[in-house]
């Protein structure tokens, strides 16, 4: 199984647009996919996907609801595990609550190829810990001085703090690939010069995703860019995103199953 975070250092960088339209690529390619809404608290994975869950991770924790209750089909290939918008509680959750939901998915450990983990942004306890857990780290920013900024903080953080070393970056909204190339320059930059005392650290440019009104449009309408335009900027650029994903998991073997995810997350140092 690839088991692959989505993260980003602050909000609003379209982070979550691009996992979902990654997963429903990935689904198109045929691969069978489980996205898990992990932007605890305030989760927006079922917005953009178009679907309509019928309970949440915050019944599952409660006991209401059994996780076959709550996983949500999605576009054709992709399963979403929503998690919930507005619940404090789940923006702290505990080991006993992290150890119920891993015995609750072992079971659909064969079912999936690729495992997509959608954390929240920043550099909170859930989002740190999301990520260390994964065998990739996805970093989403875009070419504002100020998402530059954090998404370095994060990629610090996890690599000094979380034993995280490949990171793959991810440039959106950007008016040519000269602009991506350009931030990533400057990401590399900066750790070259900052954290050159971390060992194995490998900050890898993924690729990037044009600035299209399409992707604001294909929100509006509750359909994926993808599926409903699939020959716009954007879309042709997460399917590159897509392609190169999966050539890489061809290249290495994959050491991790849904178990190993979810015993590693809590293996992760208490705050």
């Amino acid at each position: 199984m690839q088991i692959l975070s989505i993260t980003s250092g602050k909000g609003g960088v379209g982070k979550t647009s691009i996992v979902c339209n990654l997963a429903a690529r990935f689904g198109q390619l045929g691969k069978s996919v489980l996205l898990i809404d992990a932007d605890l608290g305030l989760a927006n994975v079922d917005i953009i996907m178009g679907v309509t869950p019928k309970a949440t991770l915050e019944q599952l924790f409660r006991g209401e609801k059994t996780l076959a209750e709550i996983l949500t089909p999605g576009p054709p290939g992709v399963t979403v595990l929503p998690s919930g918008s507005g619940v404090k509680e789940l923006t702290h959750l505990s080991d006993e609550q992290v150890m119920h939901l891993m015995q609750a998915l072992e079971e659909l450990d064969q079912q999936f190829d690729i495992l997509l983990v959608d954390t929240g942004a920043g550099i909170g306890k859930n989002v740190l810990d999301f990520n260390a857990a994964a065998q990739d780290v996805l970093v989403v920013t875009n070419p504002e001085p100020t998402s530059i900024t954090d998404a370095y903080a994060i990629i610090k953080v996890l690599a000094r703090d979380h034993g995280v070393r490949r990171f793959k970056l991810i440039v959106n909204s950007v008016r040519s690939p000269k602009v991506a190339r350009d931030v990533y320059r400057t990401i590399t930059t900066v750790a070259d010069r900052h954290m050159s005392d971390v060992p194995g650290l490998n900050i890898e440019f993924l690729g990037h995703v044009m600035y299209d009104e399409n992707v604001s449009l294909a929100v509006l309408d509750r359909k994926l860019l993808v599926i409903g335009r699939p020959d716009s900027r954007a879309s042709l650029c997460i399917a590159d995103l897509a392609d190169r994903l999966l050539e890489e998991s061809g290249d290495r073997p994959m050491t991790g199953n849904m178990q190993f995810f979810w015993k590693r997350l809590l293996q992760q140092p208490q705050a």
